[in-house]
C-alpha cells in the first residue's frame, strides 16, 4: 500500500485516480499500526459491467481510448508499467474531459525491473505475450492489454477465452483475431495487439490515433466521413498522418 502510495502522489492526470491522503493509522485499536490510503472517489461503473450489460459504440469506445491512452502515456513517461489493464480497472466518470479513469495501481512496476512470470504478475486474460513469461517490465506491455479492452469492448468477447491457462498459451502462439467489419479500429487493433512488442505503438501515438477515429466511427453508419477525414480514405492514397508515429519507432525494452 505504502508503494501504491508513492505512485498515485507522484502522478497528475485526469484519466488517474488522485491520492487524497495516505498514512498509517495511530491510536491502540484493533488497526493501529496499519497503512491507509485514501483516493478520490471515482463514481460509476466500469468497463467490466459495460462488457456485461451491453455492446459499447464504436464513437463511445473512441472517447474512452483517447483518454485512457493519454493517461498511460502520462504514467509512462514517468518511468512506470500498469501492468494490471483490464475493464474492472477502468471506471467511467461521466465526465467529458476523463470519461474514463485508470484505478488499482497495486502492482505497478518501473520500466526496465525484473517481472515474475505468469499470473500472479497481472490479469491472464489481458496480459501481453512478453508479461505472460516474465522479464522485463515495459509500456508495450499496457499497450496490448489497453487493446485487447478495446477489441473486447467492441465484440463482446474475450480475445483469448477459456481457462487462466488456456488464455496464457494462446497469445503465445498467435496474435487475435481482429474482425474486418470493425474496418478503421481493425488497423488500430493490430498494431497494438501485436505480437512482437516493438511494432506496438507507444501510448501517445495511440491517443493520436484513437483521436482520429472519434469525429469518423458513428459517422460512417451513414456512409459519410467525418470532419477530419476517415483512415480507409487515407490509406489508400498514403498513410494517414498519426501513421507516422509508428514503427520504426519502437519501445525500448533491456536485456
Amino acid at each position: 500500500m505504502r508503494s501504491e502510495a508513492a505512485v498515485l502522489g507522484g502522478l497528475n492526470h485526469p484519466s488517474i485516480v488522485r491520492l487524497v491522503d495516505h498514512g498509517v493509522v495511530a491510536g491502540r485499536g484493533a488497526h493501529s499500526g496499519r497503512p491507509y490510503l485514501v483516493q478520490e472517489l471515482a463514481l460509476g461503473s466500469s468497463l467490466a459491467e459495460t462488457i456485461r450489460l451491453e455492446r459499447a459504440r464504436p464513437g463511445e469506445v473512441a472517447l474512452w481510448a483517447r483518454s485512457l491512452f493519454d493517461a498511460l502515456a502520462h504514467l509512462h513517461s514517468n518511468g512506470l508499467v500498469h501492468r494490471d489493464i483490464k475493464p474492472a480497472n477502468l471506471m467511467l466518470s461521466g465526465l467529458r474531459r476523463s470519461p474514463v479513469r485508470i484505478i488499482d495501481f497495486g502492482i505497478v512496476a518501473s520500466t526496465g525491473s525484473a517481472a515474475e512470470p505468469g499470473i500472479s504478475s497481472g490479469t491472464v486474460h489481458y496480459m501481453s505475450p512478453e508479461q505472460a513469461s516474465g522479464g522485463v517490465a515495459a509500456p508495450s506491455w499496457d499497450v496490448y492489454a489497453m487493446g485487447l479492452v478495446l477489441l473486447e469492448l467492441l465484440t463482446g468477447s474475450k480475445a483469448f477465452p477459456g481457462t487462466a491457462i488456456e488464455s496464457l498459451v494462446a497469445r503465445t502462439l498467435r496474435s487475435p483475431e481482429v474482425p474486418d467489419l470493425l474496418g478503421e479500429w481493425a488497423l488500430l487493433l493490430r498494431h497494438l495487439t501485436a505480437m512482437d512488442p516493438g511494432e506496438r505503438p507507444t501510448a501517445a501515438a495511440a491517443a493520436e490515433m484513437a483521436a482520429r477515429l472519434i469525429p469518423t466511427v458513428d459517422s460512417s453508419r451513414h456512409g459519410n466521413q467525418g470532419p477530419r477525414g476517415s483512415w480507409g480514405a487515407q490509406m489508400v492514397s498514403g498513410p494517414c498522418p498519426a501513421m507516422r508515429a509508428f514503427p520504426p519507432r519502437r519501445h525500448r525494452q533491456q536485456d
